[in-house]
């Protein structure tokens, strides 16, 4: 044999299995990063291989094409908790079975708290990517009981029936993320301990039964609430909020033709909004979004043009005492736009505004001169003004002198074509 030949094969000799020189430990985490089922299937590699997943700190069930039905995933994912190492820690579970229909409610359930069991921090569970639109394909209905985990940080749920007690998450003091997405949720209230910090629904359709859902999360931070479906739930106060976006679209209230064209009066107006928002028989004059966004710094609304929601809430408007960025579609162009200015007169230190007008303006709205509000509105500190446009008319021209006029600090404004 050569001398090349015969110093090839020590070298080889002297590396050895590599892999199995690693700890038990740190297998173990690689292992978290794969499919569970092909996590599992490293059991025939070697005798120390056969136990070695049973504890590992992450599972991902989220192969559904390999199992092919309901059944085959039922059993595997049973059979997936029934053979983990007993006392082992979760740090992170993902149930990502989008794809399969006729799960069963009472199994999912109980996959979830036996994971809330094995001490998880994040959780995600997506079963529909839609809405199920046909009657005979309904959600997987979740338990109606509370979630109890002393150690959950992160949840997001997505495709499942939501009820009251379910959404109540005081039983979960360390949360501070919470998503939930292509969900109904059938409720009054939702609830979060002080620990959440980041709310996101989106995509969601609330149903209630003697009021409108309220949402009740005073530490929030950042909320997202998007494309949702059904009435507007009604925000909480949120002292500590920084970022709001609000996109409601399409989805929501009836037009109503005294609040479209700039209605601030509260007796003048007899839309339906009045009957449904009501406390104890009593119709209040509330805000339904801005007072639990009123601390923002930085916020997003956008609606359709026949959302009437948010120019109730201006009958109440609150002083956005920290909102510094500032974006808005055109439902607030209206009536010689006097909501806008209205608006902007309970944003004393805005900074920056980004309106995004519409393609073409509503019918019948007129942009005439609004002298005495225009002449009261006084933003010290904005600087920065973005219009964006499918065409510069006469709508963007009136907005640029009027927020040239009322800005002592205004430095540019940027007019961009969509």
């Amino acid at each position: 044999m050569s001398r090349r030949c015969k110093t090839t094969k020590a070298s080889t000799a002297g590396c050895g299995d590599r892999l199995s020189a690693l700890p038990d430990a740190l297998l173990q985490h690689v292992l978290g990063f794969l499919e569970a089922g092909e996590a599992v299937r490293t059991c025939v590699l070697a005798r120390r291989w056969r136990y070695l997943w049973r504890p590992i700190p992450r599972l991902r069930v989220t192969d559904v094409e390999a199992f092919q039905s309901a059944e085959k995933l039922n059993g595997f994912v049973d059979r997936l908790f029934l053979l983990r190492d007993a006392g082992s820690i979760l740090d992170e579970c993902e149930l990502d079975l989008r794809g399969l229909l006729r799960l069963d409610d009472a199994l999912v359930d109980l996959w979830i708290r036996r994971v809330l069991a094995c001490h998880v921090r994040i959780l995600r569970v997506h079963l529909y990517t839609n809405l199920p639109t046909n009657q005979g394909e309904p959600l997987v209905k979740l338990v109606d009981q509370p979630l109890l985990s002393q150690h959950l940080v992160r949840l997001e749920l997505g495709g499942v029936y939501l009820e009251e007690r379910f959404l109540d998450f005081s039983s979960c003091p360390a949360l501070e993320g919470l998503k939930i997405a292509d969900c109904v949720l059938s409720t009054d209230r939702i609830s979060s301990p002080q620990s959440l910090k980041h709310l996101s629904i989106i995509g969601c359709q609330f149903l209630w039964r003697d009021i409108p859902t309220h949402i009740f999360a005073p530490s929030l931070i950042t909320l997202q609430l998007r494309d949702c479906l059904s009435m507007i739930p009604v925000l909480g106060s949120m002292p500590l909020l920084e970022t709001a976006s609000v996109n409601l679209g399409h989805g929501y209230e009836e037009y109503c033709e005294y609040c479209d064209n700039g209605g601030l009066e509260v007796d003048e107006c007899d839309c339906c909004m009045s009957e449904m928002y009501r406390d104890n028989d009593r119709i209040l004059d509330f805000s339904v979004l801005l007072e639990g966004l009123s601390s923002a710094t930085c916020l997003e609304l956008i609606t359709s043009r026949e959302m009437i929601i948010f120019k109730r809430d201006l009958r109440c408007c609150p002083t956005f005492s920290r909102l510094r960025s500032l974006s808005l579609i055109d439902w607030c162009l209206v009536a010689d736009l006097k909501i806008l200015l209205h608006f902007l007169q309970h944003t004393p230190v805005l900074e920056k505004l980004t309106l995004q007008l519409c393609k073409e303006p509503k019918w019948g709205i007129k942009l005439k001169a609004n002298n005495f509000m225009e002449r009261s509105l006084a933003m010290r500190q904005l600087k920065i003004v973005e219009v964006k446009c499918h065409i510069i008319d006469d709508r963007v021209h009136r907005l640029t002198k009027i927020l040239s006029s009322c800005s002592i600090s205004l430095a540019e404004i940027n007019i961009k074509k969509l």
